[in-house]
């Protein structure tokens, strides 16, 4: 997931006096400006030894609140340390795959931020990179935004075989009640034919950081605002698409979450307040909007609808 554009402070206006440079936020860049217009390129981002180590800490302290988390969820330390490296590897995966596709475009991008949370089930919120230029092309667009979810989902596949491979029979029935259900996506759904894993299974560590990565997965592909499923439609439809594309998926989620809450769950909920305030920033143009993109990146964007469709789970979670 991606965060606002900054353009930098011109040259020519020096910061006020004891004042040190700081880049001004634009969140939408003017509709109505020429397509060629000259754009002051960003400060190119430098991997100081101070920004690693910052990168690092945060990376440390998520393995420590993962571990924590998910062994205290799955019941044994063993337990949370497999749920954290698989995790992690997928949403690093994820991440890398936006930074190495924008320094591929010559595109100022930071290294992974990762979010610790000290609470169980997961231990984090993620990870996000943020995006220091505008981006020069839709065909720049569509890369940096497709590249993450693809390379995410080559960790998860694994991941996911895997946890069904060495799954085992629950002990208890979701019929005895004082069970929480995790549906299975459509891609979990495959590999339970496929390996004949028995209807009900004790939830695994592989299989909780899969199901994560999946989740978060698909929620990252709504076409809603900058997240990774805004940038592709928006490079694919344009803008009048994107903003078509962005309202439908924003009523769905909506009607989604007051049927959850008619159920007295609250699968949603949180996500359509976080979309509402997507909703409001919107998306910002590219700097080349007429650039095509091609047959392969379409191919490509269709690969992407599908993984959307493995990943996503209209009520992920019941009692």
């Amino acid at each position: 997931m991606e965060q606002p554009f900054l353009f930098p402070t011109p040259a020519s206006e020096p910061p006020a006096r004891g004042d040190a440079y700081r880049p001004t936020v634009i969140y939408r860049l003017p509709q109505s400006a020429p397509i060629n217009a000259p754009v002051l390129p960003a400060p190119e981002e430098q991997i100081t030894a101070g920004r690693l180590l910052f990168h690092l800490f945060l990376l440390g302290v998520t393995i420590v609140t993962t571990v924590f988390a998910g062994g205290l969820f799955l019941g044994s330390f063993q337990a949370g340390v497999i749920f954290s490296f698989t995790v992690l590897v997928i949403l690093a995966a994820h991440e890398m795959g936006h930074y190495i596709a924008c320094r591929w475009y010559g595109v100022n991008a930071t290294l992974p931020f990762f979010i610790p949370v000290p609470l169980p089930p997961v231990g984090t919120f993620g990870a996000f990179i943020k995006i220091k230029a505008p981006i020069p092309s839709r065909r720049a667009l569509f890369d940096i935004g497709i590249a993450g979810p693809l390379a995410g989902y080559v960790f998860a596949i694994p991941a996911t075989f895997i946890a069904h491979y060495f799954a085992e029979p629950a002990q208890i029935s979701a019929a005895d009640g004082d069970v929480i259900y995790f549906q299975s996506p459509l891609l979990f759904k495959f590999f339970e034919r496929l390996l004949h894993t028995p209807p009900e299974t004790t939830l695994n560590p592989v299989m909780w950081a899969a199901w994560i990565g999946v989740f978060m997965t698909s929620l990252n592909l709504l076409p809603v605002g900058q997240l990774d499923g805004g940038h592709v439609t928006y490079a694919v439809f344009g803008p009048r698409g994107h903003k078509l594309l962005a309202i439908v998926s924003y009523v769905a989620v909506i009607g989604l979450a007051f049927y959850s809450l008619r159920d007295g769950m609250w699968n949603w909920v949180v996500y359509a307040v976080i979309l509402t305030l997507m909703m409001r920033v919107g998306h910002p143009p590219v700097m080349d909007e007429s650039e095509p993109l091609g047959l392969t990146r379409k191919l490509v964007a269709i690969i992407g609808l599908l993984v959307f469709v493995l990943s996503f789970m209209p009520f992920p979670i019941s009692f």
